[in-house]
């Protein structure tokens, strides 16, 4: 064989060498993309079937098939306590009806029935909208586990309630040294703070005036022994209340005539933690109308009640809620109310405020110097 035999028969060699090289690294690449591809199918399956599982220790959230779509488990610690809810064939609820459960069992990893210790938290049922109810429960260790149970509430103005009192007052005066134009408008420290402590102690709730909307329009449940308390005018006028306020820690809310200030930072210096301002309006409590007492407001434009109420809310810093000066009003002028953002408005007009009631026209309780505890408890 000539030189140039034995150079081709190697090179044949090398290119045979070479070729099964290339086909083994291609192989090794597809098997190691098919192992990769496996890997991602398997992590995806696992993170899919997550939801369905519940692990007795508690560390994984899911859905318990068993117990109906509306059980929702959400086991939030390491508890070895496992709550299982009962099918439920209600997915929504009235608010203020009554609440059916359908049933619910809880034990811990070693089989012991833990169902009377269950907590049942039904607060969410208070509130319209998409809620829960949520169940709770502690193992040996106190280790808490959770369970919800979804459910839609419906608004309501139906159900049967006592009322919200708003109560409104105007001045505070030290008997020891009474103004000069005393009248039933004003009321004593003394008689304030005898009150202020009934309401404490009784355990009275004072809701926010968006809370105070949503109750009128169905959509709220207030505790039975709710009540709002107004000032009228002044925060100057009530200045001597204000140790009152902070001592039970009882929430008022001032309405401000704002005209009467130069500033909203001469004004800011007579808010407290526990004295909310809302307007009273700027420029509007004063004559010029025909209408109840003649206040100026019924007599205006929308135009020029929006364009009050926009300054007074400046100064204010809130615009929840609206106290008509001298207690005008007339319906016509509501959709001005609304224009500027407000979600209630108050009148002298006297009761309790109910739901289904136009939130423009709630009614108040007059509260007057000299009245006794007793008469107080009995108006509110």
């Amino acid at each position: 064989m000539d030189m140039n035999g034995r150079g081709d028969g190697r090179r044949i060699k090398e290119h045979k060498r070479r070729t099964g090289n290339r086909r083994r690294r291609r192989q090794r690449r597809i098997f190691a993309g098919e192992i990769l591809l496996l890997s991602v199918l398997l992590i995806i399956a696992f993170v899919k079937a997550a939801p369905l599982i519940l692990h007795a220790d508690g560390k994984d959230v899911g859905k318990d098939k068993s117990a109906g779509k509306d059980a929702q488990i959400t086991e939030e610690s390491d508890s070895s306590a496992v709550i299982t809810l009962e099918a439920s064939t209600t997915e929504q609820i009235t608010l203020g009806e009554e609440y059916i459960e359908p049933g619910f069992t809880a034990k811990d990893k070693d089989g012991t029935d833990l169902t009377d210790q269950v907590q049942v938290d039904l607060s969410g049922l208070n509130r319209a909208g998409a809620q829960q109810i949520v169940y709770t429960v502690e193992d040996a260790k106190g280790r808490e586990a959770k369970a919800a149970r979804e459910i839609e509430v419906l608004p309501n103005t139906q159900y049967e309630t006592s009322g919200l009192p708003i109560c409104m007052y105007h001045y505070v005066y030290d008997k020891a040294s009474p103004p000069d134009n005393l009248n039933a408008n004003f009321i004593a420290t003394d008689t304030l703070e005898e009150e202020i402590k009934y309401l404490k102690e009784s355990d009275y709730y004072f809701p926010t005036w968006p809370e105070v909307r949503d109750y009128v329009d169905g959509k709220l449940l207030l505790p039975e022994n709710s009540i709002v308390l107004c000032f009228d005018d002044d925060p100057r006028m009530i200045e001597l209340g204000v140790p009152i306020f902070e001592k039970y820690q009882v929430p008022v809310t001032c309405f401000v005539i704002t005209g009467y200030w130069e500033s909203a930072e001469a004004l800011e210096a007579y808010r407290s933690d526990y004295v909310n301002f809302e307007t009273h309006s700027h420029y509007m409590h004063e004559g010029g109308g025909t209408i109840g007492h003649g206040g100026i407001y019924t007599a205006l434009s929308d135009e020029e009640i929006v364009s009050d109420l926009w300054q007074s809310i400046q100064m204010c810093g809130n615009g929840n809620a609206f106290a008509y000066p001298f207690g005008d009003y007339t319906e016509e002028k509501i959709g001005a109310l609304q224009t500027a953002g407000l979600l209630c408005a108050v009148t002298t007009e006297n009761g309790k405020s109910y739901p289904g009631m136009n939130p423009y026209i709630l009614p108040r309780i007059r509260m007057t110097d000299g009245q006794t505890l007793e008469q107080f408890i009995a108006k509110i």
